[in-house]
């Protein structure tokens, strides 16, 4: 009985399509671009349309981070990713956007604002490489390998900004890392493509 009343709880994915995502990222991006405009043609700035403005610029990249995880949920596959993709993507903006309108001063509520939005974004590229269907191997390990890569990144960070760790020594690690977990991303996703071209062949 609990299992189907969490069941029905949940959002229906019709609701939760990729679909549904992009077009929340060129809407967020498009009314950005209109305040900006009312902004110039009144020749006046304030406070409320500055805040309506970064509400508006901080919608687009959340959106965009959620569209792979729905894309998972929408394929039936890893869904315990998709859905904390999802969760932490709404939870990331809902508090950024919180941040924007009632400036808390508050380090506890900043760096869970940080943490939540690391957390997404690593959940962005792990759902990204899942959604990969390597035709070889070694291309499917290493989309392991760069997933830890980006999961190790992420957890860094997020010790860093609760132990407010400063020391350059820390956070180069930490770069090298996020900047391993791009390249392999990319080299992935080049590499996958290229051996599902020559298998369609």
């Amino acid at each position: 009985m609990l299992l189907e009343n969490f069941t029905l709880a949940l959002p229906k994915l019709d609701t939760l399509a990729p679909r549904t995502f992009l077009v929340g990222v060129l809407g967020a991006l498009a009314a950005a671009f209109l305040v900006i405009v009312v902004m110039a043609l009144l020749g006046e700035y304030t406070k409320a349309r500055g805040q309506l403005l970064l509400t508006f610029l901080v919608l687009a990249p959340f959106c965009l981070s959620a569209i792979p995880p729905s894309t998972l949920l929408r394929k039936g596959r890893f869904q315990p990713v998709g859905w904390a993709g999802l969760l932490t993507s709404g939870a990331g903006f809902i508090l950024l956007a919180t941040g924007i309108w009632a400036t808390p001063d508050a380090d506890a509520f900043w760096k869970a604002v940080a943490i939540v939005s690391i957390a997404a974004a690593a959940l962005f590229v792990a759902s990204w490489l899942l959604l990969m269907t390597p035709a070889k191997t070694l291309v499917f390990r290493l989309v392991w390998t760069v997933m830890a890569t980006t999961a190790l990144a992420a957890s860094l960070s997020e010790v860093g900004v609760i132990g407010e760790i400063k020391p350059a020594a820390y956070w180069w690690p930490v770069i090298l890392l996020l900047c391993a977990s791009a390249l392999g991303t990319l080299v992935l996703l080049a590499a996958d493509r290229r051996l599902q071209t020559r298998t369609d062949i």
